[in-house]
Order: C-alpha cells, then sequence, then structure tokens
C-alpha cells in the first residue's frame, strides 16, 4: 500500500497585497507554518479525506464530484486529476496543519496546494512546480469561483523567497536573501477575505474607468503614480484612492526588488519599504483596524523597525521586521491583546512516496 507525503508551507507576502489579481508584481517568503497532506492509496474506489484539525471527514466515491458547499478544496482538487487516477482508485488521507488560519498567511492556498501536491504524484504525472502552482489556482480560484490571484499558490509551492509577475506567462524568480526577524502579530480578529477582495477590485475597476475616460492609453504597469494623485486631488474620489494603493505598493515592489536582486538592500532600507507598504494600505485602503494600528506600535516601541498589514486586512495579523528584537517584539504584541509567532524563511512544497 503505497503511502504519499506532501507538505506545503504558509507565506508571507513581504511586498504586493492586493496587486497580484491586477496582473502586477510580488515579492513573497515561505514560512516554517505548513499544512501537511498524507495518504495511503488503495483499491477501495473511495477517497476518505480526514481534515483532523477540524474534526471533520470528507467521504466521497472515485467519481468526478459535484459541488455543494463553499471553498470544497478537496473535491475541486480531486476533479482536476480524476481523468488520471486508476477507476478503482482510492485512499485514506489525513491533514494536520499549524498554519494559522484566516490570518493574511494563505493557508486556502497552501492546503490546495498540498492537495494538487498528493493527487499529482497519486496520478503518477510528476508535474513541474510551476504546473502545480497553477493548478492549485485552478482548483480554489477558477473551479471555485474565488477572488485572487496565482501569487499564493507560487509562493507555496517554490518556497524561499520570491519575484512573481503575476500575468501570463507568470515569470518568477528565486531571490538570493535569508530573512530574519519576522514575527507575526495576530489581531485576533478574523478578517473576510472573500468579500473584501471582490469590493477592492470592483472599486479599482471602477477607478481604471474614471482614468481612461481621460486617457485611453491607460496601462496599470506604466502609468505614473503621480497622475493618479494629482486626479485624485481634483475630485476626491474614494474609487481613486483604491488604484492609488495599487500603484503605490506597485512601486514598492519594483524598489524591492531592484535592491534586493542587487544585494543592495540592508535592514534599514528594507523596513522602509515594509512601513512604506504598509502606509498606502492604511490610507489609500483603509483597511488597518485601530486595534492593529495600536499594536503596530506597540512592536515598533519594542523594536520593530517596520510593520505592515498582511492580507486583506480589516483584521486578521501583521508583519513585524524585527532582526534581533524578536523576541521583546513578541513579548509586546501579546502582552497589549494580540498574539505573536515567530516564523523563519522556509522551502516550498515537498512530496514523498514510500
Amino acid at each position: 500500500m503505497e503511502k504519499i507525503a506532501v507538505s506545503t508551507p504558509g507565506r508571507i507576502c513581504l511586498f504586493g497585497e492586493d496587486v497580484d489579481y491586477m496582473g502586477l508584481e510580488v515579492i513573497t517568503v515561505a514560512i516554517n507554518q505548513r499544512i501537511s497532506v498524507i495518504g495511503k492509496i488503495n483499491d477501495s474506489g473511495r477517497i476518505r479525506v480526514n481534515l483532523e484539525d477540524l474534526n471533520k471527514i470528507i467521504e466521497f466515491k472515485n467519481k468526478r464530484q459535484k459541488i455543494h458547499t463553499k471553498r470544497d478544496y478537496v473535491k475541486s482538487t480531486f476533479n482536476l486529476y480524476h481523468e488520471f487516477l486508476p477507476k478503482n482508485f482510492g485512499a485514506n488521507i489525513s491533514v494536520n496543519s499549524d498554519l494559522l488560519i484566516g490570518k493574511g498567511l494563505s493557508s486556502s492556498s497552501a492546503f490546495a496546494a498540498a492537495l494538487v501536491g498528493f493527487f499529482d504524484k497519486a496520478a503518477r504525472l510528476n508535474s513541474k512546480e510551476k504546473d502545480i502552482a497553477r493548478n492549485a489556482y485552478l482548483a480554489e480560484v477558477v473551479n471555485l469561483g474565488e477572488p485572487g490571484g496565482m501569487m499564493d499558490h507560487y509562493a507555496s509551492v517554490i518556497g524561499d523567497v520570491i519575484y512573481l509577475e503575476c500575468r501570463e506567462p507568470y515569470y518568477y524568480e528565486k531571490l538570493d536573501v535569508k530573512l530574519e526577524g519576522l514575527v507575526i502579530g495576530d489581531t485576533l480578529k478574523r478578517k473576510e477575505t472573500i468579500e473584501s477582495i471582490a469590493l477592492r477590485k470592483q472599486e479599482i475597476m471602477s477607478a481604471i474607468e474614471i482614468i481612461r475616460k481621460e486617457n485611453e492609453d491607460f496601462d496599470l504597469k506604466n502609468i505614473p503614480l503621480k497622475n493618479v494623485l494629482e486626479l485624485y486631488e481634483e475630485d476626491k474620489n474614494s474609487d481613486l484612492k483604491r488604484l492609488i494603493a495599487i500603484l503605490g505598493i506597485r512601486d514598492v515592489v519594483r524598489n524591492g526588488f531592484k535592491k534586493i536582486k542587487n544585494n543592495r538592500i540592508k535592514e534599514n532600507d528594507f523596513a522602509d519599504l515594509i512601513n512604506k507598504h504598509h502606509y498606502f494600505q492604511q490610507h489609500y485602503f483603509e483597511n488597518v483596524t485601530e486595534k492593529m494600528h495600536f499594536l503596530i506600535e506597540k512592536a515598533k516601541e519594542a523594536g520593530a523597525l517596520g510593520c505592515k498589514l498582511l492580507g486583506s486586512g480589516n483584521g486578521g495579523s501583521f508583519l513585524a521586521y524585527a532582526p534581533q528584537k524578536e523576541k521583546a517584539v513578541a513579548t509586546a504584541i501579546s502582552k497589549n491583546g494580540g498574539k505573536a509567532y515567530l516564523v523563519n524563511q522556509d522551502k516550498g512544497i515537498t512530496i514523498s512516496s514510500s
């Protein structure tokens, strides 16, 4: 009886929240909070998945599945591989995780990637990493109709620190940098990712239509930030604020990539970019809660050089960049009504069989 074990990491979006689904660039780092999918293959013709952390079991026959519930990653992923599996294929699968859920660390995408890794191996396809990432995106976003881009799937599958252009052909590059001093500050308020992203994308598209009335040659990749800032100063349209956030974050990503690529980034430079990124999130996306703002202030008082919101905001967690001050910063966050986690940079997906 063959046993397949797959492990995928969560990720921190260092630079680039909300620009991935607009076809721009991001920089991510995989972290050592991971999801594990372990399954034993049999010839029962039934798939049984034990979500141990949720105390939930999903069981179904080896045939294409109808999706009746939201976020049914298991059946969505299975459907991608059904035609490649033997007719009598069966499996007993256990899922475990120490990855925070709903905190902007890409738990859902890491889960989708782990499931893809399992079924891909079971089907003897042995796909390349970029294809596993794309299939995880299909399983989570396309097939289930959820908003978002492909950033999280690439980040979890490739691992370490990567630069990714979130548009065809999805060029990515591993960056030669080892990050330390990473602390996750949890506000203990769950965020509403799907609703937030859907609304934000609608606002951004509305702003783009405003710009196109003035400039038919509008290009999100190239338009200068100052052009939109000037237009916003004229009419204070709230949708334009969201576009300012996108362009400001875009420029932070590009600046960070250039400095990391040329080995010219120092701790203070890295922190400045993190703080600038957060500035655009806080003032132009307006998605930083009072509690998060308070916890960030306390983290900085304890020695964090830079802090930024993670994920879609309005709750969730933030990154505190605190080289050599990790424990003091974590203590400050915990003492002031949050919860802190020290995390390290980690590798991407691992797949093994025995």
